[in-house]
């Protein structure tokens, strides 16, 4: 057998791998449940009204001090529905009025995401539920998608 067949060969299944391998995460961070009645933990973040009235984050562990710093005059967003790329990672954020919650904020870069949905209560954010997942969803993945190929690959044999 051509070392050239060969080649073609091993590079199409490792190709194949790596599409499973996508294909399986993104089916994983699909299915990726919401948990519920969970304590806000310090790094959720929450989204506000900040200087020159542009959209900000803060961190649910530092909002006694932001408040008392004057970071930010609101926990409202200025918009109903926006975005905006912080130094390390980007804020997204949507309000939902017909919800159990009344805001969704998403913290993303390119390893991570969290997702808090939560409502105020006076100026209190009442967490609703919250998804995160991070890099580690390719564990999951990569071994879903290796049995795939193996599976394909043994098909092949048999034919």
């Amino acid at each position: 057998m051509p070392t050239a067949h060969i080649f073609r060969s091993i590079f199409g299944w490792m190709m194949g791998f790596v599409a499973m391998t996508w294909v399986w995460a993104v089916a994983l961070i699909m299915a990726w449940p919401w948990e519920k009645n969970i304590p806000w933990e310090p790094e959720f973040p929450l989204v506000a009204t900040c200087k020159d009235n542009e959209a900000c984050s803060v961190p649910f562990g530092k909002l006694a001090e932001a408040r008392a710093a004057g970071v930010f005059s609101a926990l409202q967003p200025p918009e109903p529905i926006g975005e905006v790329q912080e130094a390390d990672a980007w804020l997204k954020w949507r309000m939902d009025q017909d919800k159990p919650w009344q805001f969704e904020v998403s913290r993303s870069s390119w390893d991570f995401e969290t997702t808090v949905r939560y409502r105020l209560e006076g100026d209190t954010p009442q967490l609703i539920e919250i998804k995160r997942y991070d890099v580690r969803i390719l564990l999951y993945a990569m071994p879903l998608a290796l049995v795939m190929v193996g599976g394909m690959f043994l098909r092949s044999l048999r034919q």
